[in-house]
């Protein structure tokens, strides 16, 4: 329920979702795509609530303050069940776990993780990319990228919640159990598919790996498992002997040199025989039972594919990964080590989107990856396995650059 307040009332954007067992009071502004859960109470009397585009505020939480105060919910925090905000500000993109309080003049950093039961004291200021947990908080450790990953995807199926609440949510009469038949399985069936646990959060469990993103859960998955999921899957996820994982968003830059390249190579190759593909194709190597989705490939004649299901490409001559600071390890080291197991591969090129920088492994006839490094703007790229050469200027046309490389 919405209420007027000594002249104020809440502002909703017309994409969020306002359970109405939900109270909401006064001073609020609400943005686009949010949930608000049933028993939530939003009280903008004394002073006032922003809560901007994609957070979410669950079930019995409390957002509150001292008169003359704004809270501020940047975008897409993600507030727990039952947790209380009074007087504070939440850095875009942080979880607040269930039954934790946050109390006045708290300011907690962007993409930081709060743990459950959580109590962080009047006046505390928290660094971004903090994991903070305990009575009274202490920061325990770096927010690593999968767990940023986990925190990300989690806080996206409530991003979507509000259209489909808005779409099939209303208030009806429960079905006896003779009249459900099998509804009850199918629903389950049909329910959000590759979200995973998160055991990171937990002081005292050991780290996983950096990259890619933590698998779901202990089970393993097949190939046809993992295939069939993927089919029905919004987001990309790679397979490797039998554990799926989440694969990160690009963000701006990252995509500008993905395009560039793309256009780039699809010109140069035109009548030569060869054909580039960009981020939507699979590759698979079999011997690793490793499936992906490299930034860009080149096949020269037949593209060859996995059962020829057109889907899972097995032949390329040239793979291109474009780096950022998350991917970059992995890119280099794992990633590498299992696209070289392609029978095919002939050149391995990593382009940095954060600097002018391109690293380019050419298998010269003994096996050996050989490594040739560009800095400068002005250099060429010579693509050797298809005798195509690419001004840097060009891969990086448009990308906003902060720094040289070392």
């Amino acid at each position: 329920m919405f209420y007027e307040f000594n002249g104020h009332r809440p502002v909703v954007d017309p994409s969020a979702f306002v359970h109405p067992l939900a109270a909401v009071t006064g001073n609020v502004s609400i943005g686009k795509n949010v949930y608000i859960g049933p028993g939530a109470s939003l009280r903008g009397d004394w002073g006032r609530i922003i809560i901007e585009d994609g957070c979410n505020v669950q079930e019995s939480c409390t957002i509150h303050m001292f008169p003359g105060v704004t809270v501020l919910l940047k975008e897409g925090a993600h507030i727990g069940h039952g947790a209380i905000v009074h007087g504070a500000v939440i850095g875009r993109n942080c979880l607040i776990g269930m039954n934790s309080v946050i109390m006045d003049d708290v300011e907690i950093g962007d993409e930081c993780i709060v743990g459950a039961l959580t109590f962080i004291k009047a006046g505390e200021k928290i660094l971004r990319r903090s994991v903070v947990a305990g009575n009274p908080a202490k920061v325990i450790r770096e927010v690593s990228e999968e767990m940023l990953r986990w925190k990300t995807e989690g806080t996206a199926l409530y991003q979507a919640l509000p259209g489909k609440m808005r779409k099939s949510w209303r208030e009806c009469e429960p079905e006896r159990p003779a009249e459900a038949g099998d509804k009850r399985q199918k629903s389950n069936e049909d329910s959000e598919e590759g979200y995973r646990p998160w055991k990171e959060t937990v002081e005292g469990q050991p780290n996983l790996v950096e990259e890619p993103a933590a698998a779901y859960g202990n089970k393993k998955f097949t190939i046809e498992e993992y295939l069939e999921m993927e089919e029905k899957s919004e987001t990309k996820h790679e397979y490797y002997k039998g554990e799926i994982f989440a694969m990160s968003g690009p963000k701006l830059d990252h995509v500008r040199v993905v395009m560039n390249m793309a256009a780039l190579l699809k010109g140069k190759l035109r009548g030569m025989g060869c054909e580039v593909f960009a981020t939507d194709l699979r590759v698979i190597v079999e011997s690793e039972e490793f499936l992906t989705y490299p930034d860009l490939s080149v096949v020269c004649g037949e593209p060859l594919t996995r059962n020829n299901d057109d889907w899972n490409l097995t032949n390329p001559v040239v793979i291109v990964e474009v780096l950022s600071k998350s991917t970059q390890g992995y890119d280099r080291d794992k990633k590498f080590d299992l696209y070289k197991a392609l029978a095919s591969l002939r050149e391995y090129i990593l382009v940095d989107s954060r600097s002018v920088l391109v690293e380019q492994f050419c298998k010269d006839a003994a096996g050996n990856w050989i490594l040739t490094k560009y800095k400068k703007l002005t250099d060429r790229l010579m693509v050797k396995a298809v005798e195509v050469d690419l001004s840097l200027e060009e891969i990086y046309e448009n990308v906003r650059f902060p720094r040289l490389s070392d």
